[in-house]
């Protein structure tokens, strides 16, 4: 399930949700102590480390192509322990609820967008909620001290928000300055903070501890929340969420389909992206890998990785409760 439901900018609704879903699987859990998980060992350095004796490369692409692919080979090698889910027994009668929502309201609204909606204008108003979400990103490139990208984000906003029209038209991709996306959760990391255990929100969805805190911070600094009546916000946030859910269908229809468990795949998709997210501004050894517990998690394959990629796209963007 994806983060449907409150916007980020609602701080006391993603607190009230967080708490909620605290309560429920604490409640869930206690209901069956013998479903605690035992910590183990998560994956062995072998998959995580690159053979002693190879040359670095040259090109810095295939150093990238290198370490992706040495990530994949340790989400296909690693134990179904791999994810911390503690809470797993509450998280999947969140998921239940957040997969009726879907079925029931969400979805069929997206897809009535996608039906009046012509595909190029689909992919600006996206474009154009992208925008929106620049100043999140230039504040935490800021305080993970990355000037340089801090500073090609700013004019990258500036850029998109007036000739490109509300960000509508991503000119400045278009100038070379291709979109660098981050948040608090991202500066936490970078940080040192471990991500904690693996939630599903009402109507948020998936997310972890980490991400929560990020969630509830990058909401105070979306300057629509301080130049923006309440009404506009609300109109603003529930197109970014039926855009965003449109957007990741094919996705989430695939996976949907094509997995045996898919509260366990989708939670793979989550830690994948996030995984890839985070490596990609701070590489390091993954504390997803470090951190483990026993739960009935499936492995990711290599085959989905586009859908990975799509659904944890969609599942940065939030909408209000339709």
């Amino acid at each position: 399930m994806l983060r449907w439901g409150l916007t980020p900018s609602s701080v006391p609704a993603k607190l009230l949700g967080g708490v909620l879903a605290a309560v429920l699987c604490a409640a869930s859990a206690a209901a069956d102590e013998s479903s605690a998980p035992e910590e183990v060992a998560a994956v062995t350095s072998a998959a995580s480390a690159p053979a002693s004796d190879a040359l670095p490369p040259s090109d810095p692409n295939v150093a990238a192509a290198e370490d992706d692919a040495a990530m994949f080979d340790a989400l296909d090698a690693a134990e179904t322990s791999s994810y911390w889910d503690p809470l797993e027994r509450g998280n999947r009668v969140v998921f239940g609820f957040n997969e009726l929502a879907d079925r029931y309201a969400i979805g069929p609204i997206s897809d009535v967008y996608g039906f009046l909606m012509p595909d190029p204008g689909e992919r600006a108003v996206r474009r154009m909620f992208r925008n929106l979400s620049e100043p999140i990103s230039f504040v935490n490139h800021m305080l993970q001290f990355h000037p340089h990208q801090a500073g090609q984000t700013f004019v990258r906003f500036c850029m998109n928000t007036t000739v490109g029209l509300a960000g509508m038209f991503d000119v400045a991709n278009m100038a070379g300055m291709p979109p660098q996306p981050t948040d608090f959760g991202g500066t936490l990391y970078r940080y040192g903070s471990p991500a904690g255990p693996y939630l599903v929100i009402p109507l948020f969805g998936p997310t972890t501890a980490r991400d929560t805190v990020g969630d509830v911070v990058d909401g105070t600094v979306m300057p629509q929340r301080y130049l923006l009546s309440a009404t506009v916000q609300l109109v603003l946030q529930t197109g970014n969420g039926i855009t965003a859910r449109r957007e990741a269908a094919e996705a989430l229809d695939a996976l949907r389909d094509g997995a045996v468990d898919f509260y366990a795949a989708l939670r793979s998709a989550y830690y994948f992206n996030r995984e890839s997210e985070l490596r990609g501004s701070a590489p390091g050894e993954s504390d997803t890998f470090r951190s483990s517990a026993e739960t009935s998690a499936s492995n990711p394959s290599r085959s989905n990785t586009e859908v990975y990629s799509a659904l944890r796209s969609a599942s940065s963007e939030t909408v209000p409760l339709k």
